[in-house]
């Protein structure tokens, strides 16, 4: 009995992070509660197959924690320090709200998708929810590094960008496969790999790059799945 409580208090652990992130509203503090909940939520997963205790509640808890943390929490901090200004008409604030918007709704549909088509064992469909939370809060949690290396547009570029490859047909590699044998994980190997200098050298800087990096290696492991 207890086996089976330990991946769900690791995904609620996920819901909480989440949740306070939201309570503290900071673009510092939020952004390592978000980083905290990933952690929870990638071995909440790997519990569960560690122990033999998945089930469909796990699965639906899991995707209705992932709702708050990789979809609400995103969208309300890039409202918050990114988006929201108190000169802004009431127009323009209404079409930055559904900008914001945007990314909670295609974090549920993205987590809908999911579970409908149990996607996820050897790779993703469009983009993981984690992946696109990382990149949207980075904007507001780097702050004037973020301006100094993306023009002003790209604060409207990227959520609108990431939100839609949450919901496309992209195929993309699993980083939490851990599928036996060298060529089943040989993506996730590269990406490990090449990702340890880019820490050391770009900083905080490498989070962004990190999520960019992901992308860019799916574009070949997309095309050679899709000639399967």
């Amino acid at each position: 009995m207890l086996k089976k409580a330990v991946p769900s208090a690791l995904t609620s652990m996920n819901l909480l992070c989440g949740f306070w992130a939201i309570l503290i509203n900071d673009p510092v503090i939020s952004f390592y509660y978000v980083l905290v909940a990933i952690v929870f939520d990638f071995f909440d997963g790997l519990s569960a197959r560690a122990l033999k205790v998945q089930s469909m509640f796990g699965a639906e808890l899991d995707s209705l924690a992932d709702m708050v943390t990789f979809g609400v929490v995103p969208g309300f901090l890039f409202y918050h320090h990114v988006l929201l200004d108190p000169a802004d008409s009431i127009a323009i604030m209404f079409a930055k709200m559904l900008l914001a918007t945007l990314v909670p709704v295609c974090a549920g549909l993205r987590l809908a998708k999911f579970n409908v088509m149990d996607s996820g064992k050897k790779g993703f469909v469009g983009m993981p929810s984690s992946a696109s939370a990382l990149m949207i809060i980075s904007i507001p949690f780097l702050g004037n590094q973020w301006s100094d290396v993306v023009p002003e547009i790209g604060n409207y570029i990227v959520p609108i960008l990431f939100s839609l490859l949450m919901v496309s047909n992209v195929p993309m590699f699993n980083l939490k496969g851990l599928n036996l044998g060298l060529k089943a994980n040989i993506y996730p190997i590269i990406y490990a790999v090449t990702m340890l200098p880019a820490i050391y050298f770009l900083g905080w800087l490498a989070m962004p790059f990190s999520i960019l990096w992901y992308l860019a290696l799916s574009i070949p492991y997309a095309l050679m799945n899709r000639a399967d």
